[in-house]
């Protein structure tokens, strides 16, 4: 457990000494508050229905949500194992007292803390918002819990595409094309009639299993989904970067 600490920790400075990690976090904070300005102008208009909150819009609610979920992921993990094994260093990483497996764990933990890093900033524009008015803090919790759950995929993806290749440029846009083939299973609802059929496909849908949360609903389905395909993606990671092939 020493290991996976000290390992997890390199990982966090690592991105955040990186001049990167500052661009990426204020483009996305900018972008998010920008759309949280304009999710309050909507709903304090008069003719929307007074049922509907905020929190419901800003967690999936609008594409900007959706765009940055899947652009975050790519660009927090494409350093992870490619810039390593680029530099040469991922041979001294290998060759110490670890195990592949808390190399893998930590890589993961350390973008993906970095991820509940950055949308854990965003509670301040709620903050903010609860001096002048009311909120309902449970469907703002669950989407929380959602987004980070979301991000556990989508960074696990991110690392499998970085264990790929020695190019950041390749590993971020591998992750992206992986992450949209994730999403892309919840399109086919629409060709598939046959009910059983239909019902796979909805329980294999990252969006499907995502509206609970953003509703304000806690269900145990989609947190041991999302986390088992977490589980799923670091284990092709670990494989990977076990196979002697990878190692030359």
């Amino acid at each position: 457990m020493s290991n996976l600490w000290v390992l997890t920790v390199r990982e966090w400075k690592a991105f955040w000494y990186s001049p990167v990690a500052y661009v990426v976090g204020a483009f996305f904070l900018l972008l998010q508050g920008w759309v949280f300005w304009l999710l309050v102008a909507v709903l304090n208009d008069p003719r929307v229905d007074p049922t509907w909150n905020i929190a419901q819009f800003f967690f999936g609610g609008t594409l900007f949500y959706w765009v940055s979920v899947t652009m975050l992921a790519p660009l927090l993990t494409m350093r992870t194992f490619s810039e390593e094994k680029r530099t040469g260093t991922i041979e001294v990483l290998l060759s110490a007292p670890v195990t592949d497996a808390q190399v893998v764990v930590a890589k993961f933990l350390g973008a993906w803390l970095s991820y509940c890093a950055l949308w854990g900033a965003t509670v301040a524009f709620f903050l903010i918002f609860q001096m002048h008015g009311r909120l309902d803090w449970g469907p703002i919790a669950t989407g929380y819990l959602g987004t980070w759950l979301l991000g556990a995929v989508l960074v696990a993806m991110g690392v499998l595409a970085s264990s790929f290749t020695r190019n950041q440029v390749i590993a971020a846009v591998v992750a992206f094309v992986l992450i949209l083939l994730l999403f892309s299973v919840g399109l086919l609802e629409i060709f598939v009639t046959e009910t059983d059929s239909r019902k796979l496909v909805q329980y294999l849908s990252l969006l499907e299993h995502f509206r609970n949360f953003s509703k304000g609903l806690l269900d145990t389905r989609p947190i041991v989904f999302y986390l088992s395909l977490t589980a799923g993606a670091l284990f092709l990671t670990a494989r990977t970067i076990a196979s002697p092939r990878w190692r030359a």
